[in-house]
């Protein structure tokens, strides 16, 4: 028996990087999973590894951005394995400038994507979860840039300090 055996998972961002090194981890060591990411070709292509290795795997394809899509991947979630035991909110984005530089439209994608994905997963993860008898894990990945910010990335560490507060107080 592996670490992760039986248990339910769904991560954010996870057809590339450091999500898909998750995923496959998480794979090795048993749990079914729903990947998420926005690049179909990607996710796909991490789905097919996953499967190789003997695990339970699907995708849902879209923007953490979307209620939508994270209502969709608790969902999936939930209807194809039974329940979910852990979120892994990983998605995200940068888009780096300077502040004399950034767009409000380059500030708003990245707090759509880091921040409030973040808290829409949350939300209808920990909702599916307070409905089962065993709860589950809420993992949030945050970045140093959050604690001391960063050069030309306002947006970012904004976003990043913010899914820190979030974290704190989502209870």
């Amino acid at each position: 028996m592996t670490r992760l055996s039986g248990k339910r998972m769904v991560i954010t961002g996870s057809s590339r990087s450091l999500g898909r090194e998750f995923a496959l981890a998480c794979a090795r060591e048993g749990a079914a999973l729903v990947l998420n990411g926005t690049n179909l070709d990607a996710l796909k292509e991490t789905e097919a590894e996953i499967r190789a290795l003997g695990s339970q795997v699907c995708s849902v394809a879209g923007s953490v951005a979307d209620e939508v899509v994270c209502q969709s991947l608790v969902q999936t979630c939930v209807d194809r394995f039974g329940g979910i035991d852990v979120m892994v909110c990983n998605a995200g984005i940068v888009r780096d400038r300077t502040l004399l530089k950034m767009t409000a439209d380059q500030f708003d994608e990245v707090i759509e994507v880091n921040l409030r994905g973040p808290f829409l997963c949350m939300q209808k993860a920990a909702l599916a979860m307070a409905g089962q008898e065993s709860g589950g894990k809420i993992i949030h990945i945050t970045s140093a840039s959050g604690l001391v910010g960063n050069f030309g990335q306002t947006n970012y560490a904004a976003s990043k300090a913010g899914l820190i507060g979030m974290m704190y107080t989502a209870v």
